[in-house]
Protein backbone atom coordinates (compact mmCIF):
# COMPACT_ATOMS: atom_id res chain seq x y z
CA UNK A 1 0.00 0.00 0.00
CA UNK A 2 1.17 3.28 -0.88
CA UNK A 3 0.89 5.92 1.84
CA UNK A 4 -0.78 9.09 1.28
CA UNK A 5 2.00 12.13 1.57
CA UNK A 6 0.08 16.07 0.90
CA UNK A 7 2.41 18.12 -1.04
CA UNK A 8 2.55 21.60 -1.83
CA UNK A 9 0.69 20.57 -5.41
CA UNK A 10 -2.40 19.54 -3.31
CA UNK A 11 -2.50 22.58 -1.40
CA UNK A 12 -2.09 24.90 -4.55
CA UNK A 13 -5.20 22.81 -5.50
CA UNK A 14 -7.00 23.11 -2.84
CA UNK A 15 -6.26 26.80 -2.17
CA UNK A 16 -7.28 27.22 -5.85
CA UNK A 17 -10.38 25.23 -5.32
CA UNK A 18 -11.85 27.22 -2.78
CA UNK A 19 -11.03 30.78 -4.00
CA UNK A 20 -12.83 29.51 -6.79
CA UNK A 21 -15.82 28.71 -4.22
CA UNK A 22 -15.83 32.09 -2.78
CA UNK A 23 -15.27 34.29 -5.83
CA UNK A 24 -17.60 35.81 -8.06
CA UNK A 25 -19.16 34.78 -10.24
CA UNK A 26 -19.57 31.23 -8.62
CA UNK A 27 -21.67 28.68 -9.81
CA UNK A 28 -24.87 27.65 -8.52
CA UNK A 29 -25.66 24.06 -7.91
CA UNK A 30 -28.93 23.19 -9.80
CA UNK A 31 -31.88 22.61 -8.13
CA UNK A 32 -34.41 20.86 -10.32
CA UNK A 33 -37.32 22.60 -7.89
CA UNK A 34 -36.61 25.54 -8.78
CA UNK A 35 -37.17 27.02 -12.87
CA UNK A 36 -34.50 27.45 -15.63
CA UNK A 37 -34.11 30.57 -17.22
CA UNK A 38 -31.64 30.39 -20.54
CA UNK A 39 -29.76 33.31 -21.76
CA UNK A 40 -28.69 33.22 -25.52
CA UNK A 41 -26.70 35.69 -27.75
CA UNK A 42 -25.10 35.66 -31.24
CA UNK A 43 -22.97 38.18 -33.01
CA UNK A 44 -21.03 38.23 -35.75
CA UNK A 45 -18.73 35.14 -35.54
CA UNK A 46 -19.53 34.04 -31.94
CA UNK A 47 -22.66 32.44 -30.01
CA UNK A 48 -22.96 32.46 -26.07
CA UNK A 49 -25.40 30.91 -23.81
CA UNK A 50 -25.95 30.93 -19.63
CA UNK A 51 -28.02 28.50 -17.41
CA UNK A 52 -29.36 29.92 -14.54
CA UNK A 53 -31.56 29.50 -12.07
CA UNK A 54 -33.10 32.48 -9.09
CA UNK A 55 -30.67 34.79 -11.16
CA UNK A 56 -26.90 32.51 -10.39
CA UNK A 57 -25.23 31.14 -12.83
CA UNK A 58 -25.11 27.02 -13.45
CA UNK A 59 -23.31 26.47 -16.63
CA UNK A 60 -21.87 28.57 -19.13
CA UNK A 61 -21.25 27.67 -23.17
CA UNK A 62 -20.04 29.15 -26.22
CA UNK A 63 -18.95 28.45 -29.72
CA UNK A 64 -17.35 30.24 -32.56
CA UNK A 65 -19.26 29.55 -35.95
CA UNK A 66 -17.74 28.10 -38.74
CA UNK A 67 -18.72 27.75 -42.74
CA UNK A 68 -22.38 28.80 -43.77
CA UNK A 69 -23.03 29.62 -40.08
CA UNK A 70 -21.50 32.74 -40.75
CA UNK A 71 -23.41 34.04 -43.25
CA UNK A 72 -26.52 33.27 -41.31
CA UNK A 73 -28.78 36.42 -40.85
CA UNK A 74 -28.77 37.83 -37.34
CA UNK A 75 -32.47 35.85 -36.71
CA UNK A 76 -30.95 32.79 -37.90
CA UNK A 77 -27.65 33.08 -35.66
CA UNK A 78 -29.97 33.97 -32.92
CA UNK A 79 -32.04 30.81 -33.27
CA UNK A 80 -29.09 28.85 -33.93
CA UNK A 81 -27.29 30.05 -30.98
CA UNK A 82 -30.71 29.08 -28.80
CA UNK A 83 -30.70 25.46 -30.82
CA UNK A 84 -27.32 24.81 -29.53
CA UNK A 85 -27.86 25.55 -26.04
CA UNK A 86 -30.50 23.19 -25.87
CA UNK A 87 -28.84 20.20 -27.64
CA UNK A 88 -26.10 20.93 -24.72
CA UNK A 89 -28.36 20.83 -21.75
CA UNK A 90 -31.12 19.19 -23.06
CA UNK A 91 -30.84 16.31 -20.38
CA UNK A 92 -31.35 19.46 -18.01
CA UNK A 93 -34.44 21.34 -19.81
CA UNK A 94 -36.88 18.33 -21.57
CA UNK A 95 -38.48 17.27 -18.42
CA UNK A 96 -39.72 20.61 -16.78
CA UNK A 97 -40.87 23.93 -18.27
CA UNK A 98 -38.04 26.60 -18.19
CA UNK A 99 -38.27 30.40 -19.63
CA UNK A 100 -35.78 31.60 -22.54
CA UNK A 101 -34.47 35.16 -22.40
CA UNK A 102 -33.37 36.45 -26.01
CA UNK A 103 -31.80 40.12 -27.03
CA UNK A 104 -34.22 39.15 -30.37
CA UNK A 105 -37.65 39.82 -30.37
CA UNK A 106 -38.88 38.41 -33.46
CA UNK A 107 -38.07 35.20 -30.98
CA UNK A 108 -40.96 35.53 -29.09
CA UNK A 109 -43.12 35.06 -32.11
CA UNK A 110 -41.57 31.48 -33.42
CA UNK A 111 -44.38 29.08 -32.40
CA UNK A 112 -46.67 31.78 -34.44
CA UNK A 113 -44.83 31.38 -37.87
CA UNK A 114 -46.47 29.39 -40.85
CA UNK A 115 -43.97 29.69 -43.08
CA UNK A 116 -40.90 27.94 -42.62
CA UNK A 117 -37.50 27.57 -44.96
CA UNK A 118 -35.97 23.89 -44.76
CA UNK A 119 -33.58 25.14 -41.86
CA UNK A 120 -36.11 26.70 -39.38
CA UNK A 121 -38.63 23.97 -40.31
CA UNK A 122 -35.79 21.49 -38.71
CA UNK A 123 -34.86 23.84 -35.85
CA UNK A 124 -38.48 24.24 -34.63
CA UNK A 125 -39.55 20.46 -34.71
CA UNK A 126 -36.38 20.07 -32.38
CA UNK A 127 -37.40 23.10 -30.01
CA UNK A 128 -41.09 22.09 -30.13
CA UNK A 129 -39.87 18.47 -27.65
CA UNK A 130 -39.14 20.98 -24.90
CA UNK A 131 -41.81 23.14 -22.91
CA UNK A 132 -40.42 26.38 -23.25
CA UNK A 133 -41.39 30.76 -22.62
CA UNK A 134 -39.81 33.11 -24.78
CA UNK A 135 -39.24 36.66 -23.25
CA UNK A 136 -37.60 39.27 -24.75
CA UNK A 137 -34.68 40.71 -22.66
CA UNK A 138 -33.17 44.12 -23.86
CA UNK A 139 -29.30 43.55 -25.06
CA UNK A 140 -28.19 45.91 -22.79
CA UNK A 141 -29.20 43.45 -19.75
CA UNK A 142 -28.28 40.36 -21.49
CA UNK A 143 -24.53 41.13 -20.87
CA UNK A 144 -23.42 37.68 -19.76
CA UNK A 145 -24.69 35.83 -23.02
CA UNK A 146 -23.55 38.32 -25.31
CA UNK A 147 -19.96 39.12 -24.11
CA UNK A 148 -19.18 35.26 -24.88
CA UNK A 149 -20.14 35.66 -27.96
CA UNK A 150 -18.66 39.24 -28.98
CA UNK A 151 -15.63 37.78 -27.19
CA UNK A 152 -14.99 35.74 -30.14
CA UNK A 153 -16.08 38.48 -32.53
CA UNK A 154 -13.52 40.61 -31.50
CA UNK A 155 -10.21 38.23 -31.57
CA UNK A 156 -11.42 37.15 -35.12
CA UNK A 157 -11.65 39.92 -36.55
CA UNK A 158 -8.50 41.15 -35.15
CA UNK A 159 -6.90 38.36 -36.34
CA UNK A 160 -7.74 37.97 -39.59
CA UNK A 161 -7.15 42.18 -40.07
CA UNK A 162 -3.62 42.27 -38.41
CA UNK A 163 -0.84 39.80 -39.63
CA UNK A 164 0.98 38.06 -36.74
CA UNK A 165 -1.73 39.11 -34.27
CA UNK A 166 -1.97 36.22 -32.78
CA UNK A 167 2.13 36.43 -31.54
CA UNK A 168 0.90 39.03 -28.30
CA UNK A 169 0.21 35.68 -26.79
CA UNK A 170 3.77 34.93 -26.13
CA UNK A 171 4.38 38.54 -25.39
CA UNK A 172 2.48 38.70 -22.01
CA UNK A 173 5.23 36.86 -20.40
CA UNK A 174 7.70 39.50 -20.82
CA UNK A 175 5.68 42.84 -21.19
CA UNK A 176 6.68 45.15 -18.54
CA UNK A 177 2.68 46.09 -18.06
CA UNK A 178 1.31 42.75 -17.82
CA UNK A 179 3.76 40.01 -17.47
CA UNK A 180 2.56 39.74 -13.55
CA UNK A 181 -1.34 40.20 -14.08
CA UNK A 182 -0.41 37.72 -16.69
CA UNK A 183 1.53 34.71 -14.41
CA UNK A 184 -1.16 35.56 -11.89
CA UNK A 185 -3.88 34.16 -13.72
CA UNK A 186 -2.76 31.49 -15.91
CA UNK A 187 -3.89 29.55 -12.89
CA UNK A 188 -7.22 32.00 -11.85
CA UNK A 189 -8.62 35.23 -12.28
CA UNK A 190 -7.03 37.80 -10.33
CA UNK A 191 -8.50 41.62 -9.76
CA UNK A 192 -10.58 41.55 -12.84
CA UNK A 193 -7.65 40.10 -14.89
CA UNK A 194 -8.57 36.41 -16.39
CA UNK A 195 -6.95 34.61 -19.81
CA UNK A 196 -9.25 33.24 -22.33
CA UNK A 197 -8.11 31.65 -25.48
CA UNK A 198 -4.14 32.56 -24.58
CA UNK A 199 -5.10 36.62 -24.11
CA UNK A 200 -5.24 38.38 -21.19
CA UNK A 201 -8.00 40.42 -20.77
CA UNK A 202 -9.72 42.93 -17.78
CA UNK A 203 -12.96 43.32 -17.70
CA UNK A 204 -14.03 41.99 -20.82
CA UNK A 205 -11.16 44.22 -22.88
CA UNK A 206 -8.20 42.61 -24.80
CA UNK A 207 -4.82 43.57 -22.90
CA UNK A 208 -2.70 44.99 -25.41
CA UNK A 209 1.32 44.70 -24.85
CA UNK A 210 3.74 47.16 -25.03
CA UNK A 211 5.20 47.27 -28.88
CA UNK A 212 3.51 47.89 -32.13
CA UNK A 213 0.53 46.86 -32.31
CA UNK A 214 -0.90 49.97 -29.86
CA UNK A 215 0.35 51.98 -32.33
CA UNK A 216 -1.46 50.50 -35.09
CA UNK A 217 -4.48 50.36 -33.02
CA UNK A 218 -4.34 54.35 -32.19
CA UNK A 219 -4.16 54.92 -36.01
CA UNK A 220 -7.09 52.47 -36.80
CA UNK A 221 -9.52 54.24 -34.58
CA UNK A 222 -7.88 57.64 -34.82
CA UNK A 223 -8.53 57.30 -39.21
CA UNK A 224 -11.78 54.89 -38.99
CA UNK A 225 -14.56 58.43 -39.28
CA UNK A 226 -15.88 58.84 -42.42
CA UNK A 227 -16.04 62.45 -42.29
CA UNK A 228 -12.24 63.08 -41.34
CA UNK A 229 -9.84 62.02 -38.62
CA UNK A 230 -11.27 61.42 -35.02
CA UNK A 231 -10.49 63.73 -32.62
CA UNK A 232 -8.81 62.56 -29.05
CA UNK A 233 -11.79 61.80 -26.78
CA UNK A 234 -13.72 59.96 -29.70
CA UNK A 235 -10.69 58.02 -30.51
CA UNK A 236 -9.75 57.21 -26.89
CA UNK A 237 -13.54 56.43 -26.40
CA UNK A 238 -13.73 54.01 -29.28
CA UNK A 239 -10.25 52.44 -28.01
CA UNK A 240 -11.59 51.83 -24.44
CA UNK A 241 -14.19 49.99 -25.55
CA UNK A 242 -12.58 47.10 -26.64
CA UNK A 243 -9.01 47.41 -25.40
CA UNK A 244 -6.88 47.98 -22.12
CA UNK A 245 -3.50 48.98 -21.44
CA UNK A 246 -1.66 51.92 -19.14
CA UNK A 247 -1.28 55.57 -20.39
CA UNK A 248 -4.00 54.89 -23.17
CA UNK A 249 -4.72 58.96 -23.26
CA UNK A 250 -1.19 59.80 -23.48
CA UNK A 251 -0.66 57.82 -26.43
CA UNK A 252 -3.19 58.78 -27.87
CA UNK A 253 -2.78 62.27 -27.56
CA UNK A 254 0.46 62.40 -28.66
CA UNK A 255 -0.40 60.67 -32.23
CA UNK A 256 -3.50 63.03 -32.40
CA UNK A 257 -1.07 65.90 -32.27
CA UNK A 258 1.52 64.58 -34.66
CA UNK A 259 -0.91 62.86 -37.13
CA UNK A 260 0.34 65.17 -40.44
CA UNK A 261 -3.72 64.96 -42.11
CA UNK A 262 -4.71 66.57 -39.06
CA UNK A 263 -1.74 69.13 -38.82
CA UNK A 264 -2.75 70.02 -42.52
CA UNK A 265 -6.54 70.40 -42.67
CA UNK A 266 -5.70 72.69 -39.38
CA UNK A 267 -5.83 76.59 -40.94
CA UNK A 268 -2.94 78.96 -39.66
CA UNK A 269 -4.77 81.73 -41.71
CA UNK A 270 -6.19 84.63 -39.29
CA UNK A 271 -8.96 87.08 -39.98
CA UNK A 272 -8.07 90.66 -40.48
CA UNK A 273 -11.28 92.33 -40.09
CA UNK A 274 -13.77 94.12 -41.65
CA UNK A 275 -13.27 94.95 -45.37
CA UNK A 276 -12.40 99.21 -44.94
CA UNK A 277 -12.24 101.35 -48.08
CA UNK A 278 -9.04 102.51 -49.33
CA UNK A 279 -8.24 106.24 -48.91
CA UNK A 280 -8.54 108.56 -51.25
CA UNK A 281 -5.63 109.30 -53.28
CA UNK A 282 -3.59 112.42 -54.44
CA UNK A 283 -2.93 111.73 -57.51
CA UNK A 284 -3.25 108.70 -60.36
CA UNK A 285 -1.17 105.13 -59.27
CA UNK A 286 -0.85 106.26 -55.86
CA UNK A 287 -2.24 103.25 -54.73
CA UNK A 288 -2.91 99.88 -57.02
CA UNK A 289 -5.74 97.50 -55.42
CA UNK A 290 -6.89 94.37 -57.42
Amino acid sequence: DVVFEWQEKHNLAFQELKHKLTQAPVLALLDFSKTFELECDASGLGIGAVLLQGGHPITYFSEKLHGAALNYPTYDKELYALVCALQTWEHYLVTKEFVIHSDHESLKYLKGQHKLNKRHAKWVEYLEQFPYVIKYKKGSTNVVADALSRRHVLLNTLGSQILGFDDIKELYEKDLDFANFYSLCIQKPYQGYYISEGYLFKENKLCIPQGSIRKLLVKESHEGGLMGHFGIEKTLSLLREKFFWPHMKRDVQRFCSSCIACLQAKSTTKPHGLYTPLPIASSPWVDIST
